[in-house]
């Protein structure tokens, strides 16, 4: 079997990279980006079972290079820009990359006559700020994206069901909820609680930055939205949308308060002006039952996992 992974070199697909490797003994094939720091892979980056390609989702004869020597049977499209900070600051980049760039990606499957499974990885925060009353959020939920990063994944979920439904494509859509462990980049507000945790034990200026705390999540281990996303790959419920998220809901300040608990210094929380986004979605519950009834699936690791694996990750790496 050949996987395809489009952002190995991220967050999630570095993961499901090694997910892989452990699990199966599948062929990955990696698009990454010419001048990509590839620290995240540097563990398996000689592995004879790994292949990397470089590319850009914005350049279509480099995605085209990388579809028609792999030839997948499997594709897991991670690579996005996936920053809200940076969607706010340079709102063009972020549509061009996350939708021009899916549709490059759909368009070169399409036209060299392959039918991989395809996990299009859209976004809880299509669903943008909901009402009271529709909470837990369900896919059946209105769309209504809130931030150009939001407003872009509503383009690569609708350009994923468009390939599905005029060309059959084997597509499954999945919208993660939060989803937090070891290489979340700082941008992304547990991992960046964890950095200034680690760096402050290790200078004594201990002061933790934030935003806003009052906003609601529901906290999923990368472990098992990796293992989410692979029970898809092994699905053939092409055209289903579907929520998943994990079990522990709470504010954003309480998991920063449980991530100072675990340092024996004690920090001060300083708001950050520069760190509040101009539109937030505060509340983010999902109902993620569709996918837990078709797939059997359950959230293992919980919280405190999270808190502990960031906090272990910054504190080898500052």
């Amino acid at each position: 079997m050949k996987v395809l992974i489009t952002g190995i070199t991220g967050f999630v697909g570095s993961h499901m990279a090694d997910y892989i490797l452990k699990n199966t003994n599948d062929e990955i094939f990696g698009i990454k980006r010419w001048m990509e720091d590839t620290k995240n892979i540097d563990h398996i980056i000689d592995n004879p079972r790994v292949t990397l390609f470089g590319g850009d989702l914005l350049d279509y004869a480099s995605v085209d290079r990388a579809i028609r020597l792999s030839k997948p049977d499997k594709v897991f499209h991670f690579a996005a820009q996936s920053f809200p900070e940076t969607s706010f600051k340079n709102p063009v980049i972020t549509l061009q990359t996350n939708v021009i760039g899916t549709t490059h990606l759909l368009e070169s499957i399409k036209v060299n006559d392959l039918n991989p499974i395809l996990v299009s990885v859209s976004s809880s925060e299509v669903y943008g700020m909901p009402k009271e009353d529709e909470i837990p959020i369900k896919e059946t939920n209105p769309i209504s994206p809130a931030n150009p990063y939001s407003i872009s994944k509503v383009g690569h979920d609708l350009m994923s069901q468009y390939y599905h439904n005029a060309y059959g494509m084997k597509i499954i859509t999945t919208r993660m909820f939060s989803h937090e462990g070891t290489r979340r980049g700082k941008e992304f507000a547990l991992s960046s609680f964890a950095h200034q945790i680690a760096k402050g034990e290790k200078s004594g200026d201990c002061i933790v930055k934030h935003g806003n705390l009052d906003s609601i999540r529901t906290y999923n281990h990368i472990d098992d939205a990796i293992e989410a996303y692979w029970l898809c790959s092994e699905s053939d419920r092409y055209g289903e949308v579907y929520n998943i998220g994990g079990d522990e809901t709470c504010s954003v300040g309480d998991a920063l308060d449980t991530l100072i608990s675990k340092s024996d210094k004690t920090f001060t929380k300083i708001l950050d002006k520069d760190r509040v986004r101009p539109t937030d979605i505060t509340l983010q519950i999902p109902d993620s039952s569709k996918f837990r009834n078709h797939f059997n699936w359950k959230p293992k690791k919980k919280l405190d996992d999270i808190c502990n694996d960031l906090l272990k990750y910054w504190r080898s790496n500052i």
